[in-house]
């Protein structure tokens, strides 16, 4: 792993680490769900992750939310 886990927008947990030439990143929710990709350098895959870590807690909001 390149790094410890990052704390991210909405609590969920960063990972990133190197796949071959490419990089991967993991995120974790606080409810313990994974999302995970690919990206090609280190700076896109914190892009990717953060941009994952902003849908998955938008998500969580409209799902807590009440019509």
């Amino acid at each position: 792993m390149d790094e410890p886990a990052l704390p991210t927008p909405g609590g969920c947990t960063l990972s990133l680490e190197t796949a071959g030439e490419a990089w991967s990143w993991r995120l974790t929710t606080p409810t313990g769900a994974h999302v995970a990709g690919l990206a090609p350098d280190r700076a896109a895959a914190r892009r990717s992750a953060a941009f994952a870590a902003f849908v998955v807690s938008a998500l969580d909001r409209t799902r807590q939310r009440r019509f």
